[in-house]
């Protein structure tokens, strides 16, 4: 039948969400030198349990699923918990909440090298992408991974906008917050969906604007925050 089809599909969807996010685990543990002498992604893998530091705990793939892939619902707060220690961790945890209800809009903009020592840039959608995480999605950043300290925070080709410098690709991409402008005077623009606002955020991060923290931070790399204080529709 057409809903026995669905829930098939359904599952399907999931299986491949749950295999990814266990191979970027994998991947979490995979060092420099595991790249130099191992010829593939598949093999770096494969050896992270017998090669992982002594004290290391490596997770199953089933006990991934039950520890990562349950969705955490809207409402699981990561700032209630304790996280690592790194400024830009922190920066963020500070407006989950906010974000959450509605009172401002955070885009984050990350400057860093991807997992292949690639140097990329791009601005993050963070209420967006902090939801669709606890909500399952498996194309989300994996925000508990990078808020332990496991994983950094690396922009990609489905944040509202990505640009990977060592061949010149730019994405752009709309967000349920924001809809992309790229604008030849006033350079790349987001305009804000829910009160009208037109953000020129590429001057923002460049002339010190008051709503703007700038972040070094030892793991993560260089990274800008911007707070959008969301106007209030009379």
């Amino acid at each position: 039948t057409h809903g026995t089809i669905k829930r098939h599909s359904r599952k399907l969807k999931a299986n491949q969400a749950a295999r990814i996010a266990y191979e970027n685990y994998l991947s979490s543990f995979v060092k420099i030198e595991d790249k130099r002498y191992l010829p593939n992604e598949n093999i770096m893998r494969s050896l992270v349990p017998l090669r992982a530091a002594v004290g290391t705990v490596v997770l199953s793939p089933s006990q991934f699923e039950q520890k990562h892939m349950n969705p955490l619902g809207p409402n699981f707060f990561f700032s209630e918990h304790n996280f690592a220690n790194d400024p830009l961790i922190n920066a963020i945890l500070s407006r989950e909440k906010q974000n959450l209800g509605k009172d401002i809009s955070t885009i984050i903009f990350v400057d860093t090298r991807d997992s292949k020592g690639f140097s990329v840039s791009g601005y993050i959608d963070f209420e967006q992408s902090a939801r669709k995480y606890k909500e399952g999605a498996s194309k989300s950043h994996p925000w508990m991974d990078i808020f332990l300290g496991r994983r950094r925070l690396e922009p990609n080709q489905h944040d509202m906008s990505f640009v990977a410098w060592y061949n010149g690709k730019v994405f752009y991409n709309e967000t349920e917050n924001y809809k992309v402008i790229p604008d030849a005077g006033r350079g790349l623009c987001f305009r804000h969906k829910g009160d009208g606002s037109v953000l020129t955020i590429e001057r923002y991060i460049t002339e010190e604007h008051p709503r703007c923290e700038f972040i070094e931070s030892p793991k993560h790399g260089s990274a800008a925050i911007y707070d959008h204080r969301i106007r209030r529709k009379c």
